[in-house]
């Protein structure tokens, strides 16, 4: 009996998504090292693309410039993290953010570059403006992204200031949990006790209300 291969027996649209993904990552990886050894000038898309083995055409089906393919932070919450949150329970503050913390933890675990990587970029972004541009404007997605989904839970508008404040807050508590697992001897572990510590810290000092 001959068994089926897994990614043969997916669905299509399942095996796409996991391709695409793939070549994301592929496409990611070879713009930093190309990067740390020749400086981010001394790299070009096409050089980019021959390292993974793609047309320019196709590198730019993924990414819009090499700065973005560079800083490609993890994105939106996968649907079902999203939903996990969203029919959670409660409407205040804190068991907003305490599932908050729960859902962006599990999703940076499985998401999140290594420490190494995470510290190269920032140092990347600092010293090129163009790089800082694209970081800034991702993370402005994934907020914007982030308020929508608090919204869900919590029953008021996307572009309300309590949606978008805690999205605010909750990026904040995201980067510092990155930091300091960054910091850490040991990171085998990855990034979600870094996290999730830090929204503890972070509802501890905000205490309970409610969400309007």
């Amino acid at each position: 009996m001959i068994t089926p291969d897994p990614e043969q027996s997916a669905p299509a649209e399942g095996l796409r998504a996991r391709r695409r993904r793939r070549t994301s990552a592929e496409l990611h990886a070879a713009t930093l090292r190309l990067v740390r050894e020749h400086g981010f000038a001394g790299v070009t898309v096409e050089m980019i693309s021959n390292e993974v083995g793609v047309s320019p055409r196709t590198f730019f089906n993924y990414f819009p410039s090499k700065e973005a393919a560079l800083f490609a932070l993890p994105g939106s919450l996968p649907p079902a993290l999203a939903d996990r949150f969203a029919d959670g329970a409660g409407k205040d503050t804190d068991s907003v953010l305490r599932d908050l913390g729960d859902v962006l933890a599990d999703h940076l675990q499985e998401a999140v570059a290594g420490p190494q990587e995470l510290e190269d970029m920032l140092r990347i972004a600092e010293g090129v403006p163009s790089v800082l541009a694209v970081f800034l404007t991702q993370c402005e997605a994934v907020e914007r992204d982030l308020a929508g989904t608090i919204a869900r839970r919590t029953g008021t508008a996307p572009d309300s200031e309590a949606a978008e404040l805690l999205a605010g807050i909750a990026m904040a508590a995201v980067r510092s949990g990155l930091k300091r697992w960054s910091r850490t001897s040991d990171h085998r572990d990855g990034p979600a006790v870094c996290v999730r510590d830090s929204f503890t810290a972070l509802r501890a000092l905000l205490g309970q209300g409610a969400v309007q």
